[in-house]
């Protein structure tokens, strides 16, 4: 359920990691100067620092002392591999006693400054389908993205977070893996502000070794029904469903909230007795595979260090 996280690490001696045997911390040199690369890709000045991989994930010292650790927990289970299967409550906790083991880092000193939370789910239509009619969520437009690590994805973003949904199982079967799903949908919120999970009183990783996943099931669940889909298994009159599957009808009326709300109350209306009601079927399958991934939450909260 959890996948990338940032995270400041505090109270630890930057030397616990440098002489780590596990860590091989680099910096950027120019090939032509010898010289530290003091500038970014924008021509300003780049604060030093080092840096090694370890399983997928970075550890980045600053000149300042100042640490942060990123990259996909999920990924660091499978060796640095991939994230296409599930990682539960137990697997993250066993992350977790894997950092204490080899780097002398506890869950409570890891600090997190952005939070990846989301599930993988076979859909009950093929995942493509269902994202050409993924149009808004919170006033908010879906726009597609590609980049060459991830792939392809649709993504709505706002000021604190993202939502981003896209076919997981396409995305690593052209890596070359083996994924045992022909269809796998991929739906997540990516934090980038943690204003809303301090509200949960979730600081830390320790925060949610202690609280376990039970909060994430209703963020996912509430921000998935946010997302006004139109559902292409209607069976009404053509001219509804032409202007109703349009997604320039929906963007054009984002400015006049009551007309808005007017035709998405008689959408939800349409769906709840014309349809098959995928996005019900998608929110029951999100909520099914956050419950299975919350198993053991109880046995295994107070086992780690």
């Amino acid at each position: 359920m959890i996948d990338f996280v940032k995270v400041k690490i505090i109270d630890i001696d930057p030397e616990i990691l440098t002489k780590n045997k596990l860590l091989n911390f680099c910096t950027e040199i120019n090939p032509e100067t010898g010289e530290l690369r003091d500038r970014n890709r924008n021509n300003q000045m780049r604060t030093q620092y080092i840096n090694a991989f370890y399983k997928s994930m970075e550890f980045r010292i600053y000149e300042s002392g100042t640490i942060y650790l990123s990259g996909s927990l999920h990924k660091y289970w499978n060796d640095g591999e991939h994230n296409f299967n599930d990682f539960d409550y137990e697997a993250f906790v066993s992350v977790l006693k894997d950092l204490k083991q080899k780097f002398n880092i506890d869950a409570d000193q890891l600090i997190l400054r952005q939070l990846e939370i989301g599930v993988n789910i076979v859909p009950p239509y093929p995942t493509n389908d269902i994202l050409n009619f993924c149009f808004i969520h919170r006033g908010r437009q879906f726009n597609r993205i590609s980049v060459p690590d991830e792939g392809r994805y649709i993504q709505a973003e706002h000021s604190q977070y993202f939502i981003k949904i896209y076919d997981k199982a396409n995305h690593y079967r052209r890596k070359g893996y083996d994924v045992p799903y022909s269809e796998l949908l991929r739906f997540e919120i990516k934090y980038r502000k943690m204003e809303k999970l301090k509200k949960l009183n979730i600081i830390s990783l320790g925060d949610i070794v202690r609280m376990g996943f039970g909060d994430f099931v209703e963020l996912l669940s509430t921000e998935w029904k946010a997302v006004l889909f139109y559902d292409f298994t209607i069976l009404y009159d053509k001219e509804t469903h032409l202007k109703y599957s349009n997604k320039l009808f929906w963007l054009e009326l984002r400015n006049r909230p009551s007309a808005f709300n007017k035709h998405r109350r008689k959408l939800r209306y349409i769906v709840e007795y014309h349809s098959e009601q995928i996005a019900y079927c998608v929110n029951k399958r999100i909520v099914d595979k956050c419950l299975q991934l919350m198993d053991g939450v109880q046995v295994l909260t107070n086992n780690v260090a």
